[in-house]
């Protein structure tokens, strides 16, 4: 995960302000919908700039936002007065929080680190700071839509002229995304991504404390003891969201 904090000092600066949109007001209102009952505390993992935690915040709820670019913890903090929003700059595999809470959730950025790095976040979440009887809402990279782009080159306008290519492992299921000014490709930025369909998902649970208690794509279950053809809707989604709680010893899950 070396590459994270480099990202996302700079990459957000060519990328220029962030403005509220749709999505976080999706976001907002899957926490009413999937948090499960009495949701009132919510910690957001990997929290960027922090419009959703305000968002989220501004919709009655409290929120801790952590987040481990500097950059962006900074421009988080600007959105705190007047909201019950706490932000915290810091790596959410080592910082210390003060739990527990209702519901954690973390949007588009799952994956960023290895298998082995997600079961740690995971049975964190699990161990430490997910209250009995809360969730976690997660949006898991889906692999398909990233490797049938692999190899596209795009150009456009931002703070400056930005190109941006894709490119896929097939072995390792992982993207990488990379970023340059045009005509200075030698500054070039790259994230990487894990993408897990829902099936290798279920694996990567076991043993963290966790367990799927739903898997959607746009509010539509998807059911993994189902049959699906390939014009299955995931077969052109960026990611899918997994609603996690607590597993049950008993139901063989740990």
């Amino acid at each position: 995960m070396d590459w994270v904090q480099p990202f996302f000092e700079t990459a957000p600066l060519w990328w220029g302000p962030q403005t509220v949109q749709e999505k976080d007001f999706q976001r907002a209102d899957a926490i009413a919908r999937l948090g499960g009952p009495g949701v009132r505390r919510i910690l957001e993992l990997g929290a960027g700039s922090g419009i959703t935690a305000a968002v989220t915040a501004d919709r009655g709820y409290s929120v801790v936002a952590v987040e481990l670019s500097a950059t962006r913890a900074r421009q988080a903090a600007e959105r705190v007065e007047g909201r019950d929003l706490q932000v915290v700059e810091g790596d959410f595999y080592t910082v210390e929080l003060d739990g527990p809470f209702d519901c954690v959730v973390y949007w588009n950025g799952f994956g960023i680190g290895t298998d082995a790095e997600q079961r740690t976040l995971l049975r964190r979440v699990s161990g430490e700071w997910l209250a009995p009887g809360g969730r976690m809402i997660v949006d898991v990279f889906s692999p398909w839509k990233w490797a049938r782009i692999a190899g596209e080159l795009e150009y456009d306008t931002y703070t400056i002229d930005l190109a941006n290519s894709n490119d896929y492992d097939p072995v390792a299921g992982r993207f990488n995304d990379r970023w340059w000014p045009v005509g200075r490709e030698a500054e070039a930025l790259d994230q990487f991504g894990r993408c897990y369909a829902p099936a290798d998902l279920l694996l990567l649970l076991e043993g963290t404390g966790l367990a799927a208690e739903r898997m959607e794509l746009d509010g539509v279950e998807i059911l993994a003891d189902q049959r699906y053809s390939a014009r299955h809707p995931l077969w052109e989604a960026w990611e899918y969201r997994a609603v996690l709680r607590k597993s049950d010893p008993s139901d063989g899950a740990e």
